[in-house]
């Protein structure tokens, strides 16, 4: 419930106390599903509820949260008019700019690490060289493993594996449970995102030694907070904008940031779009595996 409930926060902190000689604005935010991935579904009602509170009492302001199963649904709603922002990973970004071109990034995040990727792990002395060596073996999965590790990992699996398969999914509840399970030879294949793979080798410097990268992704498209161009006032976007840029310099809302992992939000880099594009001809929206939404 920590995420990106709190992105929502420091969006929302953003916006002006009130609207001159009117009532305060009510801006609703759309949140996918992929952003709670460590949040069991039974608790998703509630994940607004203190964010509300935070806005209310820091700014005056209204808002709601929408939680959304798909970051599809958010993109197509923002298109409508019926949300006004919306939190994309980047893949889903590329994916929701593809159908509706008129969705602009307003800021991108910037994630500790920085560096959106994913690693197929194996024990140091497998002699694999491809997922193709994998064949009838058992994939450690974890429950929280994050969606572009997932959707590298089916990419992967199909490109290598072809027809074939694994013989079994066992499922963790973490992605370091998942790990130790390759480590201890219960199962022979796992999936971790940079973040994970990087505290899992600080947290256990020796058992990660027999561990190896079998392959790794490049880098996804960073994730991005969006919106229509024309469904937010020039003047309303500037202001959300520039308060996101400058959020790290309140030590209240870097507080914030460092509990969902977040160094500080950013301007959008220049080849922004092109990293789009190349993520899409990579996973192309069209064939959006179900991995993805593997629970």
């Amino acid at each position: 419930m920590q995420r990106l409930v709190l992105t929502a926060v420091l969006v929302l902190l953003a916006i002006p106390a009130a609207a001159p000689g009117g009532e305060p604005p009510v801006i609703h935010i759309g949140l996918p599903r992929s952003i709670f991935r460590d949040v069991p579904p039974g608790l998703l009602m509630f994940a607004g509820q203190p964010f509300k509170d935070l806005m209310k009492a820091q700014t005056g302001l209204g808002g709601e949260v929408i939680n959304e199963p798909c970051a599809m649904n958010i993109a197509r709603d923002i298109d409508s008019g019926k949300l006004e922002i919306g939190v994309f990973l980047g893949h889903e970004f590329a994916w929701a700019r593809e159908k509706y071109p008129g969705l602009e990034p307003l800021v991108c995040s910037v994630p500790k690490p920085k560096e959106t990727q994913a690693f197929i792990l194996v024990r140091w002395e497998s002699k694999a060289t491809s997922l193709a060596d994998f064949k009838g073996c058992k994939l450690a999965l974890a429950t929280t493993t994050r969606d572009h590790a997932r959707l590298f990992l089916n990419k992967r699996r199909v490109e290598e594996m072809g027809s074939g398969g694994f013989c079994g999914t066992d499922k963790t509840a973490t992605v370091h449970d998942a790990i130790h399970k390759v480590i201890d030879g219960d199962a022979d294949v796992t999936v971790a995102d940079l973040a994970a793979w990087n505290y899992f080798q600080k947290l256990y410097p020796g058992a990660s030694q027999n561990v190896r990268v079998l392959s790794k992704s490049d880098h996804f498209p960073q994730t991005v907070i969006a919106y229509k161009k024309g469904g937010l006032s020039d003047s309303v976007a500037k202001k959300l904008r520039d308060g996101l840029l400058t959020a790290h310099q309140s030590p209240k809302a870097a507080r914030l940031m460092g509990l969902i992992k977040v160094d500080r939000f950013d301007e959008v880099p220049g080849g922004y779009d092109d990293s789009l594009k190349e993520c899409l001809k990579a996973y192309p929206a069209a064939v959006i595996d179900r991995a993805s939404a593997d629970k």
